[in-house]
C-alpha cells in the first residue's frame, strides 16, 4: 500500500506543539526569565559584579541568535529531533559546570556552554519543527508553541524559593537534572525527517521518469512550493530586512525587561525578591493569553498592522515603567507588557512563513535570528549601562521606548515580496528556458 506521510504528519503535528512547549517551558522558566533572580542571588553570595551576570545573560541571548544560522541549517539537514537532543544535553552540562565554578571567568565559560545548548534546543528549531509538521491552522500552532515561554515564567517563584532555601549552586545542579530528564523525554515527539526539498521526479514503478521541463517544475513545486524562497532570494528582499529591524527592536525591550524587571523592583523600589518573582509569573500568564488570542485571530487580520500596534503598546509600557512608582502600577505595566509581547510574538514567524515559504524555512529563520539576536544583546546591556548613570532606570527605559517606537515603523512599511523567479531548462526538446 502506498504510504501517506502527509496524513501522518498532520495527525502528529499537535504533539510536536506540545513537546516543543514543554522544552520552551524549561528554557524560559529555568534560564531566561530566571536570570534576574540568579543575578540577585549570585552577586549576593559571591560578590561578583552584576555586570558579570548581565554578560552571562547577554551571551545566552547572543548564542540563541548568532548560532541560529548553523542551527537552522542543521535542522534542514539532520532533522529537528537530533538537533534538539544535542542541545538539551549540552544545556544540562552547562548548568552542572556552572554550579561548581569558583571564579567569575569560569562562570562565564559555563554560560557559553549553556548558550550553545539553548540555541540547539530553543525557539528556532522548535519553530521549524512546527512549520514542517502543520500546514493548516499554522498561525494557531505557532501561537500555542510559545505558551511554553509563558508557562516557564510561572516557574520563577519556584526558582526564587530554591535560591532562598538551597542557594544558587544547588539550584543550578537541580536545574541540570530537570533539563536533562524532562527535556529528552519531551523531545521524542519532534520530527526526525528533514525539510522538504525540491527534487527532479525520480522514476518509480507506477510513474515515468521526468521527461520535460514542465514535469521537473511540477515535482519541485510539490515538494517545496513554487513561491518558496531560498536564502539567497530572501536576502535580496526588503521584507527580510524590515522584519529583522521590527523584530529586533521588539526583542530589545523583551530581553531588557526579562533581565531587569526583578532588579528594578528589588533594588529601585525595595520590593521583596519573592514578590518580584510572582510579578514575573503574572506577566507570563498575560503573555500566554496574548499568544492564544493571536493563534485564533492571527490569520484573520493584517499581520503587519497587528505587529505595529503591539509595538506601539510596548512603547507605552516602557514609558510607564520609566515613570511610575509603587508595586501596583509596576505590576500593571508588566501585565500589559506580557499581553503585547504574547500578541506580537507568533506573528513574527507567521509573517516569515507567509512571505518566504517552508522550502528553506530553517535556514532563512536561522539567519533571521542571527541578525535579530543583536536586539537580545543590546537591550540588557543598554539598560545596565544607563541604569548606572545619572538618569538611572527611568532614562534606561525611555531609551528602550525610543527603540521600539522606531521599530513599529518597520512593520508599517513592510510589504510581501514577489515570488522568486526560477529558470528551468527543458530536459527534452530545443525550447527556450521557461520561468517557473
Amino acid at each position: 500500500m502506498t504510504p501517506q506521510p502527509a496524513r501522518v504528519r498532520r495527525r502528529s503535528g499537535w504533539w510536536v506543539v506540545a513537546g516543543g512547549s514543554v522544552l520552551l517551558t524549561l528554557q524560559n522558566g529555568l534560564i531566561m526569565s530566571a536570570f534576574g533572580a540568579y543575578l540577585v542571588a549570585i552577586t549576593a553570595d559571591t560578590g561578583w559584579s552584576a555586570g558579570v551576570i548581565a554578560l552571562g545573560y547577554a551571551i545566552v541571548q547572543l548564542g540563541n541568535g548568532f548560532i541560529s544560522p548553523i542551527t537552522g541549517w542543521c535542522c534542514d539537514r539532520f532533522g529537528t529531533r537530533a538537533v534538539s537532543r544535542i542541545g538539551t544535553i549540552t544545556t544540562a552540562v552547562g548548568f552542572a559546570l556552572a554550579s561548581v565554578v569558583g571564579e567569575a571567568t569560569h562562570f562565564v565559560g559555563a554560560v557559553v556552554v549553556i548558550a550553545l545548548g539553548c540555541s540547539a534546543a530553543g525557539m528556532m528549531p522548535l519553530t521549524v519543527a512546527v512549520v514542517q509538521s502543520i500546514t493548516e491552522r499554522r498561525t494557531l500552532a505557532l501561537g500555542l508553541l510559545p505558551t511554553g515561554v509563558a508557562l516557564g515564567g510561572l516557574a520563577v517563584p519556584l526558582v526564587t524559593w530554591a535560591l532562598d532555601g538551597f542557594g544558587w549552586r544547588a539550584t543550578f545542579m537541580g536545574v541540570a537534572v530537570v533539563i536533562f530528564v524532562v527535556g529528552l523525554a519531551a523531545g521524542v515527539v519532534l520530527p526526525t525527517d528533514r525539510a522538504p526539498r525540491p527534487v527532479v521526479g525520480a522514476a518509480t514503478a507506477s510513474e515515468p521518469a521526468v521527461v520535460d521541463g514542465a514535469t521537473a517544475v511540477a515535482a519541485s513545486e510539490d515538494q517545496a512550493g513554487s513561491g518558496d524562497h531560498d536564502l539567497r532570494s530572501a536576502l535580496r528582499t526588503g521584507a527580510f530586512w524590515l522584519l529583522i529591524v521590527g523584530h529586533g527592536s521588539a526583542l530589545v525591550a523583551v530581553s531588557a525587561v526579562n533581565l531587569h524587571l526583578v532588579p528594578l523592583m528589588t533594588h529601585h523600589h525595595g520590593i521583596p525578591l519573592a514578590v518580584a518573582g510572582l510579578t514575573v509569573a503574572v506577566m507570563s500568564v498575560a503573555q500566554l493569553l496574548g499568544q492564544i488570542v493571536t493563534g485564533f485571530i492571527g490569520d484573520r487580520v493584517d499581520k503587519r498592522w497587528y505587529a505595529a500596534i503591539c509595538m506601539m503598546v510596548q512603547t507605552g509600557v516602557l514609558i510607564a515603567l520609566a515613570m511610575v512608582s509603587g508595586i501596583g502600577l509596576v505590576v500593571a505595566a508588566a501585565i500589559v507588557h506580557g499581553i503585547a509581547w504574547g500578541l506580537r510574538g507568533p506573528t513574527m514567524t507567521a509573517l516569515r512563513t507567509d512571505y518566504f515559504g517552508i522550502g528553506s524555512f530553517g535556514t532563512i529563520m536561522g539567519w533571521s535570528m542571527g541578525f535579530v539576536s543583536l536586539g537580545l544583546v543590546v537591550g540588557p546591556l543598554l539598560v545596565s549601562a544607563l541604569a548606572d548613570g545619572p538618569t538611572g532606570y527611568p532614562g534606561a527605559f525611555v531609551a528602550l521606548a525610543v527603540v521600539t517606537g522606531l521599530g513599529s515603523i518597520a512593520f508599517l512599511v513592510l510589504r510581501k515580496p514577489r515570488p522568486p523567479v526560477r529558470v528551468v531548462q527543458q530536459a527534452v526538446g530545443c525550447g527556450r528556458p521557461e520561468a517557473a
